[in-house]
Parts: C-alpha cells; structure tokens; sequence
C-alpha cells in the first residue's frame, strides 16, 4: 500500500471543486439557464399603499446594466468567381445558356414554313465552349458547370424535337421529290425540317470540334456525348429520308422501265451543257449532248447521251440541288452522304449498263432546212415544176453585203471514230456522275495519321471511297472499247498476261491500269459476255457441242436465282472484289472444258481453222489468265 502511494498521481493534493454559478451572462446573448431543474420564483408579495398617497415609480433600471438586444447582422456570401461554383455562379450560367436557347429558336414558326436562321446551332455551341472553364480547372467546378450545361441542352433538345414534329407529321413531308422539274426539288415543309436538322447539326459539331482542340478529361466528353447522339439523331430522321429517297429515284432512272417523271414530255430529254472531261467524241452529235473539255485543236468535244441514260440525265441537276440543299451545309459529313448515294449510284450504273445491251445514240433532229430541201427533192422526182420565187430589191442587196453563212460559220471540229453502244453509254454516264457530284466532295488528301480524329478518318473513307468509284467507271470505259474494238481478244489477252507476269507496257499501259482497277468479278463478266459472243459464231462438230458452247455464270453453276446472285455477288464494289476468288474458281471447270471443246473443233478444222474459231478460243484463254492475274485461279491450257 506504501508503494502505491508513493505514485504522485495518487499523493496529488485533489483540485478544489469550482462553484457552479446559477447564470453565465454572455455579452451579446441570452443568459444561460444552470442544467437540473429549472428554479421556483418567489411569490410576489404586494406592497399595501396607503390611501390618498400616490403609487411608487417603478425603478429604472441603471444604463449598461441590461445586455443589448442581439441584433443580425447581413454578412456577404463567397465571392463569385471561378474558385466558388455556389449560388449564384451556377445560376448565371443556367441564365446565359437559356437565353442563348431562346435566342436560336426565336422566330421559327412551322404554320408560316419559317425555319431555324443559319448560324443558330453554332451559336449555342459557342456559347458552351465559352462556359466550360479551360484545363487545367479544377474537377468538382467543370462537373458542376458540366451538370449546368447539360440541363441546358435537354432544353435546347426537347425544343428542337417539339419544333420538328409538326414537319414530320404533316403530310408534305413524304411528298415524292420532282428531280425533272427546274425549281427547287423539296417542298417548304421539306425545307423547314432540313433547317431544324441543320440547326442541331451546326450546334453538334461544334461541341466536337471543341472536344478535340481542347484537352478537356474523358469524363467531359463522356457527359456530353448522350446530349450529342440526341442531336445526331435529329439530323437522321431528316437527312436519311431524302437521300435516300434521293437514291431510290436516281438508281431507278437508270434502268429503261423504272424512275420514269410523272407528267414527263413525250421524246428524249434532254438536259443543260455540262464541263466535265471525257476524252471520246462521236462522229455525229446530235442537240441533246456534254460538252467536254477542248481538243487539242481548240474545238470542244461533245458526246451525246444514250436514250437509256435520258432519264437518268433529266435528273442529274435536281438531285445536284437537293445535294447542295441538305448535304453541302454539313461540310465533311456532307461529304460522306453524298459519296455513299454517289457510289451506290455508280456501282448500279456500272453493272446495268455492262450487262444489258443499251440502245443505239439519238439521231439528229432535222432541221427545217434539211426538210424543205427533202421536200424540194420528192417534188422533182414527180415531176413537178420547183418556181423558185424571185427575191426582192432588198433582199438582193442585203444578201451582196452580208458574207455567206458558210464564210461566217467556224470550221467543224474534227470527227472521232465511233463507239460501241456499251462504251458510249459509260462514257455519257461517267460525265453525268461528275456533273451530279463536281465540287460537292473534294479530292483525297493525306491519309489520316493515329493522331486525327475519328471523324477525319470518317471524312478521308468517303473522299477515298468516292474516287475509286469514279475511276472504277474510267477504267470500265477503256476496258469496254478495248474489249468492243478492234483486235478485243488479242489486246485483252496481252493486257492480263502483262498484269499476271507484273510486266509494263507504256504503250497499253491505260488498257492495263483499267483492267487492274476494275473489280474482278465485274472484269470476269466483261470477259465472259464477249467470250459467248464469238462462240455463238463457231460453227460446232456435232449438235452435242452446239448445245455447250457457252460458258455460264457462276450464279448458274451454283444454282443461285439472278435475284440471289445480285444480293450476294453484285451488291457493291466491295463484295465484288470480296467474292472474286470464289467466283474464279467456280469458272475454271467451265473455263477448261471449253478449250477442251475448242480443241477437238479447231482439229476437226485443221488444216484451216475458220477466224471465227479461232477468236473465241483466244477469247476463252484470256478469261482463263484474268482468273489466274486476278485471283491466282490457275486454268490449265490457258498460256
């Protein structure tokens, strides 16, 4: 016991216990009450005041013995600045984006077809960009001024929506286009809807060109990116539409039955000069024509379009304006709309006017010289007496001044050799595409680094996928009057032995690029259909052969419908390219059965193989060595 009192803690004298007071007087507050029970006051005993004496004054209390009322004072909120996102700060943003909002919607009334002012979209954009604090910022300030902003754009959004919905609604809007007619192709209800899509466009892009020059955290462009996917789903269900109605119409146009103008006038159309070059001419242009670029003795060239092209011709300026309407505003995705309709167009064109015969060019319309003079000529071969009536003293002295019609007319250009119906309609078709498209998509550029963004890559695909397209069609022209011309069969299987042994020819060094470019499988049924042309003319051994001189399709030998094969094979340049070794290796067997054929025909013959035999089997073989240069099918017998 000694040692544990020997602790000092324990031997410490005990702290004097402090009087609890009843009320602690605080300066500037109410006295605080002791804790336990409140305390009884004393009765109040009443002092007896005499009669007739006066009461006594109250006592008043002396001055500074009772506190001072506590009085609030106003004390001023946090600055507002960038470094406080409270209160107020937050709400002036809200207030600047709503009236930005309202600004870019003022005005716009469906019932007086009044659309959205050009420029409105971009003016909301930069009104965001404008708000959202530049990096570095701090994290919590850009979510709160992020969470401002997004309010504002489902504002903006849900107006927009409300705005279009009458357009959508009304049934002007599925109204079929006029492409033939000289005025502008969409209705006002048409071009009301297409301002609100440019609207939501203008504002969308603007918030990714601001996403992409500013080094803004992930979680900005992840917040942002459901308001713009709603934006970009209102320009979809405006630009789809028309485009592809757009493309239904054109692709339609280029077949004989399809794509035909209600109220369309009787006879060819005809449609306005165009500048585009095409290097061909024909020997006998008539009225309805391109105009192309000069020659090299300064007269232009000119090449007629083909009556199977007609409809598709009278078409080519109203779908231009419908492109400059709708898609040109948008710049580069623009861009892209028109080079999908474009190549789907190309591609369709390509393939019907390849496979089926087109007609022969228009004649020349008469002119009524040329009928008087036939006329003057059917009435001598009758007999008739011609009195020429005899001209006027005015007339004799104006016809000694003035030149003759033949001194004053230019000399005529230079006639070229005539094409072949099949290269003649590429040719026409290949300067109505650039007409339709010239100036609306730019050339490829640079390919696209890893540092570029998606939408430049997006924009560098349809420039790329456009101009192949375009010099698809190019080489499907020289290809076709190669094939067409003269000597077809010598010069096409020189070209592809070049093209499988990678050997250069500057001579036919555009024969060769042609054939290169052009898809495979379309370069196989070029070849093919040529191939079955001359073997109509060998003359078979026996009716067993002549029954078998033609080489099917591959769509034949798989057993496919043409529906079919046009849906799996022949539905775009990519999937021709795509099945081009399967197709190759299901034309072999045919391939090789026919030079077997051909053999036992030119042996039957010997010593003197008839031309027409011989041209088929030179036909035979060089489809046999574009299976091998193209897709690597080897044909045995084929040199």
């Amino acid at each position: 016991m000694n040692a544990i009192r020997s602790l000092p803690l324990i031997n410490k004298q005990a702290r004097p216990a402090t009087p609890v007071q009843s009320s602690v007087a605080v300066s500037g507050s109410a006295a605080v009450q002791p804790l336990g029970p409140p305390p009884v006051p004393a009765p109040r005993v009443a002092t007896p005041v005499a009669p007739g004496l006066p009461a006594p004054k109250k006592s008043t209390s002396p001055t500074g013995s009772r506190p001072a009322t506590p009085r609030n004072s106003v004390v001023g909120l946090p600055g507002s600045g960038p470094e406080t996102p409270h209160g107020g700060y937050m709400d002036a943003i809200g207030l600047r984006l709503a009236d930005t909002v309202n600004k870019s919607c003022a005005g716009i009334d469906f019932k007086a077809k009044k659309g959205a002012r050009k420029g409105a979209g971009w003016m909301i954009g930069e009104s965001i960009a404008k708000e959202l604090p530049p990096p570095p910022a701090d994290t919590y300030l850009l979510r709160a001024v992020l969470r401002t902003v997004v309010r504002s754009l489902a504002i903006y959004v849900n107006r927009l929506d409300s705005l279009l919905l009458p357009a959508l609604s009304d049934a002007q809007w599925a109204a079929p286009f006029n492409l033939t007619s000289s005025m502008t192709p969409l209705n006002p209800t048409q071009l009301f809807a297409v301002s609100i899509a440019h609207t939501a466009w203008e504002t969308c892009e603007k918030l990714e060109q601001m996403l992409e020059t500013t080094a803004y955290p992930r979680f900005v462009e992840d917040t942002l990116r459901p308001s713009m996917d709603k934006l970009d789903f209102i320009v979809s269900k405006v630009v789809r539409p028309i485009l592809l109605a757009v493309k239904l119409d054109l692709e339609g146009s280029l077949s004989r039955t399809d794509g035909v103008a209600h109220k369309s006038p009787a006879g060819p159309a005809t449609i306005p000069l165009a500048d585009v070059p095409v290097t061909k001419t024909l020997s006998n242009p008539p009225a309805s024509r391109l105009t192309k670029e000069p020659s090299n003795s300064g007269h232009p060239r000119s090449l007629t379009v083909p009556c199977c092209l007609q409809q598709f011709a009278s078409r080519v300026d109203g779908a231009r304006k419908v492109f400059e309407t709708v898609a040109k505003p948008c710049e580069h995705d623009g861009e892209g709309w028109v080079a999908k309709v474009v190549v789907s167009v190309v591609w369709k064109g390509m393939r019907l006017i390849s496979e089926n015969e087109p007609c022969a060019p228009l004649s020349r319309t008469p002119s009524p010289t040329h009928i008087a003079k036939a006329l003057t000529d059917v009435k001598d071969k009758e007999g008739r007496a011609v009195v020429a009536p005899s001209p006027s003293l005015a007339k004799i002295t104006q016809l000694s001044i003035l030149p003759s019609r033949s001194a004053s007319r230019a000399p005529s250009p230079p006639r070229g050799p005539a094409h072949d119906p099949v290269t003649h309609a590429l040719l026409s078709f290949e300067g109505l595409v650039k007409r339709l498209v010239g100036g609306l998509v730019q050339p490829p550029t640079a390919a696209p680094t890893a540092v570029d963004s998606s939408d430049q890559e997006a924009e560098h695909i349809a420039r790329e996928a456009l101009a192949e397209a375009i010099e698809a069609l190019e080489s499907a022209a020289i290809s076709s009057a190669a094939l067409h011309g003269p000597n077809g069969a010598e010069r096409t299987l020189a070209s592809v032995r070049r093209l499988r042994d990678d050997i250069d020819n500057d001579e036919d060094e555009k024969l060769d690029d042609a054939l290169e470019d052009l898809p495979s499988v379309s370069l196989f049924s070029a070849i093919i259909r040529r191939t079955n042309v001359a073997l109509s003319g060998v003359t078979p051994v026996n009716e067993k052969d002549g029954a078998t001189l033609r080489i099917r399709e591959a769509g034949e030998i798989w057993g496919w419908s043409k529906a079919e094969y046009e849906r799996q094979v022949l539905s775009g340049f990519g999937p021709a390219e795509e099945w081009g070794p399967r197709v190759a290796k299901a034309l072999k067997p045919e391939v090789e059965r026919m030079l077997s054929t051909l053999a036992g025909i030119t042996a039957g013959e010997a010593p003197k193989v008839n031309k027409e035999t011989a041209d088929a089997a030179e036909w035979v073989r060089a489809l046999g060595v574009a299976l091998d240069a193209r897709a690597g099918v080897k044909v045995v017998g084929a040199a």
